[in-house]
């Protein structure tokens, strides 16, 4: 199902199927934290029976209440993610948050909210540590602008904040925190970090994965 019309596309809706095939099947519960419109919670609700979708900007959480009436099995909700009490998820996801939140202390409590075997899927940005890191981002940048006119650009909505850690500490707090998780750096200025709570190893879930 393609991508609704409302939802345009931007640099994270580029990544949002890379993350819905992480997603494990069946999936009862899913949390997107820092869902900020709900462009990527829409699109989880297809694939999990429940989802709650939260935000600690209560304007943003109502315009995605307007966006989301369509989607009965979402639920928005006005709250802080690191202070969230409900949990047994099978899936969490942060898309484009974990730069706003204690690097750690998130990944932390993402995998505390997790069923066994549940698995937490981030989308996160990067700083770039030197040119080598602008540089294959400046070769896809007339392919971000077509797709932008092709598609209508995606509606931020929600506050924004510059990166502060390179990839390198990214990938080295990760791997400290979330032992097996599998680090993906892609391109518009973005990487991928999924995560299995248990003896699976998460590659049966998501083929192709390094």
């Amino acid at each position: 199902m393609a991508v609704r019309a409302l939802d345009g596309w931007n640099h994270n809706i580029h990544y949002h199927p890379e993350l819905l095939r992480a997603v494990p099947r069946p999936c009862l519960r899913a949390l997107d934290a820092g869902c900020g419109l709900g462009a990527f919670a829409r699109r989880l609700a297809r694939v999990a029976a429940v989802v709650d979708a939260i935000d600690r900007d209560a304007v943003v959480v109502a315009r995605a209440r307007e966006l989301s009436a369509g989607t009965p099995n979402l639920r928005l909700t006005h709250a802080d993610f690191l202070t969230w009490p409900e949990s047994s998820y099978d899936f969490v996801s942060l898309v484009a948050t974990l730069h706003h939140l204690p690097f750690v202390e998130a990944l932390t409590k993402a995998a505390s909210l997790l069923r066994p075997n549940g698995v937490l899927a981030v989308l996160g940005l990067h700083r770039n540590a030197s040119v080598f890191d602008l540089a294959p981002n400046v070769v896809v940048f007339p392919v971000s602008l077509c797709r932008r006119l092709v598609h209508g650009a995606s509606e931020v909505g929600a506050p924004t904040r510059d990166p502060t850690m390179t990839l390198t500490e990214i990938r080295t707090e990760a791997a400290a925190a979330l032992p097996g998780a599998v680090f993906r750096r892609h391109l518009l200025w973005r990487y991928s970090l999924i995560w299995s709570k248990g003896p699976d190893r998460l590659e049966s879930r998501c083929p192709g994965s390094p």
